[in-house]
């Protein structure tokens, strides 16, 4: 993952310095940063850079920074004291937060309509994203920066205001995406390193290099040992924020959470692309929400695109096929042009053929549904028209006279046989 330019405004406005809140104080602040995250103004990098200079100058003083920067972005007027973090633990910090918190939790920098919402939910976004990729060769790995946050971001996330829980959750699923990028490139560079390892030994004693041999191998092991550490915090963050929060009743949560699942399943499928974690996504075409249907939709959409990815998808798309042509009949018009255009990908695979069976085996209005809405959106798509606000009783009505043209011709053609 590369560190994106900021995507707060629709113009292009060239990064400026930070603005010091403490002229005397060489070391960038909470309010430096979620003015920087709010404004979209700041090259996010930069932003970065300077909070992990004064990381590294006191790990303790960087992570308050970085603690008080998320409590202010939930809205708190709360502030994380030193005494707080020597003596209290997450759920007490939490607790006291709580009690400090604005009685209109409703309103906070996630909740603003309109463009400023956007603004800021895109810079809090890229700055979780940049500072994975900042820490990913060193601090990562330093057992004190990511397990601190993310234990403090799970215990947020599980919090009755809707403020902590709407921030923390969004701010951990895209560390947890940043993170998923840096274990697939440590797994590439861990195969890498293992067949020149492997290479090295298969050649002769007298022929073989035995520092090289000794570096490779303590590659390999430092590798290994990042894996696991990437693992432990992934594993961490998927069963203390995701498998929660995806059900969570706010549906902004759980668009959020389904959005981000569907990039660790394209990103990492050797790990995630499973039916343990694709029954998620099956289970949110159920939601009664259609923000958090659509975002499920395209998530599927992003799976679909791959060919590699369609022998995996096979038990999943026996197991929610119903769901899927349902949907066709989504009450929301933007739900239903994008499941078509899934059910388009599903009939450019090199297995419809297999997934017609499946359909045919269960009812023939069904397919003859599919093959109509098929034709209807290649038609729409060809002459440039995305979706037509159409009546879905006349849709409907007109769905039933196909199948049962249909259902004639094949009767016809089983009496002449």
């Amino acid at each position: 993952m590369q560190p994106q330019a900021s995507r707060g405004t629709s113009k292009q406005v060239s990064p400026r310095p930070l603005r010091r809140v403490n002229k005397g104080s060489l070391s960038i602040s909470s309010q430096d940063i979620y003015d920087a995250v709010r404004s979209g103004k700041s090259a996010m990098v930069t932003v970065v850079d300077e909070w992990l200079d004064s990381y590294k100058q006191s790990q303790k003083t960087g992570l308050l920074v970085l603690i008080n920067f998320i409590v202010h972005s939930c809205g708190c007027k709360g502030v994380v004291s030193w005494e707080m973090m020597d003596d209290m633990q997450n759920a007490e910090i939490i607790s006291t937060l709580t009690k400090e918190f604005n009685e209109d939790s409703v309103n906070y920098p996630l909740s603003t309509p309109g463009p400023q919402m956007k603004r800021f939910k895109a810079g809090l976004s890229e700055f979780a994203q940049v500072l994975v990729y900042c820490c990913r060769n060193s601090l990562i790995y330093d057992e004190y920066l990511f397990p601190s946050l993310l234990s403090l971001l799970t215990g947020l996330s599980d919090s009755q205001v809707r403020a902590f829980r709407h921030t923390s959750t969004l701010l951990a699923v895209k560390l947890m995406t940043g993170l998923v990028d840096v274990a697939v490139t440590l797994s590439v560079q861990l195969q890498t390193t293992q067949r020149q390892c492997d290479m090295e030994k298969s050649k002769g004693i007298h022929d073989r290099a035995s520092d090289k041999l000794e570096k490779l191998q303590a590659t390999i092991k430092e590798l290994q040992e990042n894996r696991e550490e990437l693992s432990s915090l992934m594993n961490a963050t998927f069963r203390g924020v995701f498998v929660h929060r995806y059900r969570d009743r706010l549906s902004e949560i759980r668009a959020a959470c389904i959005e981000e699942l569907g990039m660790w399943l394209k990103t990492d499928p050797e790990d995630f692309l499973n039916d343990k974690c694709l029954k998620y996504l099956g289970w949110t075409l159920h939601d009664k929400q259609s923000p958090v249907r659509l975002q499920c939709v395209r998530a599927l959409q992003g799976l679909y695109q791959e060919k590699e990815f369609i022998g995996r998808l096979e038990l999943f798309t026996s197991r929610f096929k119903e769901r899927m042509l349902s949907m066709v009949l989504d009450k929301d018009p933007d739900v239903a042009v994008e499941i078509v255009k899934l059910l388009l990908l599903i009939q450019q695979c090199g297995r419809f053929l297999c997934l017609v069976n499946f359909f045919l085996s269960d009812n023939l209005q069904h397919i003859v549904q599919l093959r109509f809405l098929i034709f209807f959106s290649s038609k729409l798509t060809k002459c440039g028209i995305l979706w037509i606000q159409i009546d879905f009783f006349t849709l409907y009505f007109t769905l039933i006279i196909v199948s049962f043209i249909a259902l004639v011709i094949l009767l016809s053609n089983s009496l002449i046989q």
